[in-house]
């Protein structure tokens, strides 16, 4: 019988432990404004000339974190993904800094195990709401958190570099109110 079980990763072993995001995507969300209007900006999703593969890598326990913790998701011994949360005290708000599915486990609700692990900690400390942050190009993350009741708090054109709006790598923030 196959049991799933999610774990706390020690601090002391896992900080700095490198998580390798790997994704396609084959549209974007298009950040479109009006001239004629200061406040209007509309988020409008587009196709790509042609599939475009994305990669980063993120790292748990990093220094910048308030009051983090990380969590393995396991199968039969196996790590099929990983969370990892932050406490945001100053504002009573649980932000996902991490959150991954190792690609081949990718589909099979693993993802929402994950994001339920985190609505967990946010009702058993009372935290107001949980927030995270996704690219604008990333649109199977964003369809994924929107299935999972999220939705955009907020809009970073220039969070990376000062040609994310032109790159299709806008910073969204989600939300998900308690």
């Amino acid at each position: 019988m196959s049991t799933l079980e999610i774990r706390l990763l020690d601090k002391n072993k896992f900080k700095d432990f490198a998580l390798e995001f790997i994704y396609t995507t084959s549209h974007y969300y298009d950040v479109e404004r009006n001239p004629n209007e200061i406040f209007s900006i509309s988020l409008v999703k587009k196709p790509f000339a042609k599939e475009v593969k994305k990669s980063f890598i993120g790292k748990l326990y990093e220094d910048w974190l308030e009051n983090p913790s990380a969590f393995s998701l396991n199968k039969d011994g196996q790590v099929l993904g990983y969370l990892e949360v932050d406490r945001e005290a100053w504002n009573n708000r649980l932000r996902i800094t991490e959150i991954l599915v190792l690609d081949e486990f990718r589909g099979r609700g693993y993802g929402t195990i994950l994001i339920n692990k985190a609505k967990e900690i946010s009702k058993e400390e009372g935290f107001r709401e949980i927030i995270l942050e996704t690219q604008t190009c990333n649109t199977r993350a964003i369809d994924f958190y929107i299935k999972n009741g999220f939705i955009v708090n907020g809009i970073d054109l220039s969070c990376y570099s000062n040609d994310d709006v032109e790159k299709k790598e806008v910073r969204l923030e989600l939300v998900y109110k308690l």
